[in-house]
This record gives structure tokens, sequence and C-alpha cells, in this order.
């Protein structure tokens, strides 16, 4: 194993390791990476590239397809079956020799290939793009993770108060007002668990590609109504005002189920953030070409540099982090917008607070 270190010129470079069982071709490719700024080893077979990459960790390892004793395609197949997926894989081929080899290491979950002979600015363009990709891909699969954890962080108060209540319903003297109350919050825990999930939902089909909507003509107040029914009594506990002002009967085409979701985890949003003694406004009004529903509070607001990022599904807000929270609500409803061939922005509203408002294509 050779090994060969230069500074780092930048974030593109990374930790690399090279497997071939030609010293020649190894010098030059190492020559080459380590010029540019990457940090290289090397390896001369599949079991040694096997052990440096459980000792090493490198980002991405280039990878040879003909070797004696584990071939490339047996090492890629490992590197695979291990927890996580391992490194980016690029293999190295002699496609004219082995044209079974480039479809098998690709089966096997190679990032992509390279041909031999090969041209030492393809070499640094491709691992550079390799570097990029597998670092993006960490960052999400982390972010994940962490929305997850917040996820079910948010699923256990409702869980814990939902044994409590349970706790006080197996009281023998409770009256029947009392009973008909802890129901009636039974069933408010149980809506929040399932906005929860279903948002969980919404946002994989998103990323998935495969969400849809189905629209068709409704008024304002189906969407509206079933909002302000769910919301009402959770407002009432928070000490904050929640009212509505619009017209009902204004008519839209929209998927009724899903643009109240989107509204939904608008209003959500708005009472987390509104302290006690606070207002929470839902309103509703048309232009000449749109129809826009708008979700105003007097809480902190948003700093005007946040807003950029603030419905992309991974990141939140400084006051959205320690608030806790999955996260999902705002890329959601802009999900939603989009599929509406609408849209979704925040300024500062009249209240003080944030302003949210999906603008939407009226009815004909």
């Amino acid at each position: 194993m050779t090994e060969a270190r230069l500074p780092a010129q930048g974030d593109s470079c990374g930790e690399v390791l090279i497997v071939d069982d030609y010293p020649d071709a190894l010098v030059l490719y190492c020559a080459v990476l380590s010029e540019d700024g990457h940090r290289v080893r090397t390896a001369t077979s599949g079991d040694q590239a096997l052990r440096l990459v459980d000792e090493l960790e490198p980002e991405l390892v280039l990878l040879d397809v003909s070797m004696p004793g584990l071939d490339g395609v047996e090492v890629l197949r490992r590197l695979r079956a291990r927890r996580g997926g391992g490194p980016s894989v690029l293999m190295l081929t002699a496609a004219r020799r082995e044209p079974h080899a480039i479809e098998a290491g690709l089966k096997e979950g190679a990032d992509a290939y390279l041909t031999k002979p090969i041209d030492s600015r393809e070499l640094l363009a491709r691992v550079r793009a390799a570097l990029e990709t597998f670092r993006l891909k960490r960052m999400l699969d982390a972010q994940r993770r962490d929305h997850i954890a917040m996820l079910v962080h948010d699923l256990r108060h409702p869980l814990s108060s939902l044994a409590l209540v349970a706790e006080v319903l197996e009281a023998e003297d409770m009256l029947a007002e009392e009973r008909r109350a802890a129901v009636g919050q039974i069933r408010g825990m149980c809506a929040e668990m399932t906005r929860l999930v279903d948002g969980v939902l919404a946002a994989s089909r998103l990323e998935a590609g495969v969400f849809s909507v189905d629209p068709r003509v409704v008024t304002v107040g189906a969407i509206i109504e079933p909002t302000l029914a769910v919301f009402t009594p959770v407002a009432a506990r928070r000490r904050v005002s929640l009212v509505f002002e619009g017209p009902l009967a204004a008519r839209l085409r929209a998927d009724a189920q899903k643009l109240r979701q989107a509204l939904e985890n608008l209003v959500a949003n708005a009472l987390k953030f509104t302290p006690r003694g606070g207002r929470v406004r839902v309103r509703v009004w048309r232009t000449e070409e749109s129809l826009v529903f708008e979700v105003a509070d007097t809480g902190p607001g948003i700093a005007e540099h946040e807003r950029a990022a603030i419905f992309d599904r991974y990141k939140q807000g400084a006051r959205g982090r320690a608030a806790g929270g999955a996260g999902l609500g705002l890329a959601i409803a802009r999900g939603i917008a989009e599929a509406h061939n609408g849209s979704v922005a925040v300024e500062t509203g009249d209240l003080g607070g944030a302003a949210f408002r999906i603008v939407l294509p009226a009815a004909e």
C-alpha cells in the first residue's frame, strides 16, 4: 500500500481509495488525484481494499474490475451489503474487453464507471462529481434521521396525554359531561397524530415524485370549516384567538383534502409560535385571477434571511429548531400549492408576526 498526502485545496477534495493490481496504474492515478489535493490511499487486491475501507472509511473508491482473487464486482457487492451501502464507487474497466463487467458493476450498485485508458481531466471531473454526490447523499441521510427522531418526539406528547386521559376515564365517579370532554380530548389528540403521520407520508410522496392531486370545483367553506373545527379547541387550550375572515361560498378548483392539509400545516405552525393571549387569523380573498389563503399570527415572525429556505423539507428556521417539530409542514404546504399550479410565500403580516399565503388559480 502507498499513501500520498497534500494539503486540501477546497471542499471538492476528499478521501479516495484506488484499487488496482497494476502498479503503474496506481502511480498514475495517485499522482493525478494527489496533485488536485485529494488524500489518496491505494490497494492492490480486493481483500486489501475491504480492510482499508473498514480502517479508513474513504468517501470514494476507484475500483478496477479485473483483479486476481476477489475481483472488482465481488468487492463492490460486499461493500454494498454493508450498513449504509459504503462509499461511492467508480468502476475502472477496459470497455472493449469487459463489456459484461460494466453491466454487472452497475447492477451491483456502482455509481459510475471509467474506461481505460483514462484521460486525466475526465478522471478529475468524475472524482469531483462523485464526491459531491456522496456528500449530498450523506447529508440528506443524516437529515432524514433527524426528522424521524423529531417525528417520534412529536408523537410522544399526544401518546402520553392519551394515557393520562385513559386513566381519568377509568374513574367510576366521573360525570357524563367530564366523560364527554375527555372523549373530545382523545379525538383531538388522535387527529393531531394522524396529521403528523399524514405529513410524513405526503413528504415521502413529494420526494419520490409520485405526489398527485385530484382537483374539483369546491367552495372555500369545504376547506376552511373542517380546519377550524380541528384547531379551534387547540387554540382555546393555548389561550389563542383563532378567527376567520372571507367568503365561504367562493369557489376554486382544488383537491379539497390535500389543500386542507396544506392549510392545516400553516395553522398548526402559527399556533405553535403564537404566545398565550395572541391571535391567529385565517383570511381568504379573491383577485382577478387568483384566490388567496392567508394565515397570519402575532408570533415572533420569521427573519428575512431565513425565508428563502424555510419551505425546504430539510431545513428549519432557528425558532423551528429550537421549538422542535418534524419540520415538514411548510415543505408539504409548498408541494401541495405547486401541485395546484399555485405558490406559497411568507412575509411580515399586518398582525406583526408571520403571514403565510397560498395563492391558487381561481375557478372559472
